[in-house]
């Protein structure tokens, strides 16, 4: 379902490379609807996850260090990276829950707060944030490194930006992925439909 990452993998493991073509264009169309973006999305997304977990025994075979850094990266990405972030919404959205309740109810404290006595734990939580925004505009700044003109500062601005809105639209899709390939490897039914993305003129 996500047909350039899987043959990436198997070029590699034949023992050739890959080549950057820095100057090819590619263009694409969009969907027309949100549905039909939203089901385009979930296709990726649930395609990278299959191949993220078809490849993760390649960090503990005979593979060659190409395939082991692909594979370390992508599971970083798609697994690593989205968990932390979800983890960190969950944390941000309840502590806000429970800052409203205690302005009805003062004795209602903040589960995820931080006094005195863990100052250590609230800075490597920081430290840990910190480092996810600089992965994420780090990502995007290598993509936006390959082609000419693209890596400026404006679009780095851009990147940051998108972090905090762009980026957390994708936990849905990416919350849904992850359940819908749990559920095929549950029931052990055939997930590798493929759903079109309807064009228009």
């Amino acid at each position: 379902m996500t047909e350039d990452t899987d043959i990436s993998f198997k070029i590699m493991q034949s023992g050739k490379l890959i080549a950057l073509a820095y100057n090819s264009e590619a263009f694409q169309q969009e969907p027309e609807t949100l549905h039909d973006y939203y089901f385009q999305r979930l296709r990726w997304a649930k395609g990278n996850y299959q191949v993220v977990i078809h490849n993760f025994k390649n960090l503990f075979n005979r593979s060659n260090w190409r395939v082991k850094l692909k594979t370390f990266y992508i599971t970083c990405t798609f697994l690593l990276f989205n968990t932390a972030i979800i983890l960190s919404d969950l944390i941000f959205i309840t502590n806000v829950g429970f800052m409203v309740a205690n302005l009805f109810n003062p004795s209602i404290m903040m589960p995820f707060s931080f006094g005195s006595n863990n100052v250590l734990i609230m800075q490597v939580l920081l430290i840990n944030w910190i480092l996810m925004i600089v992965l994420y505009m780090l990502q995007n700044s290598l993509a936006m490194s390959t082609q000419f003109g693209q890596a400026t500062t404006g679009q780095i601005w851009l990147s940051l930006a998108s972090y905090f809105t762009y980026a957390q639209l994708f936990i849905v899709v990416s919350v849904h992925a992850v359940i819908s390939v749990c559920l095929d490897a549950i029931f052990r039914r055939n997930g590798n439909i493929w759903v079109k993305t309807k064009r228009f003129d």
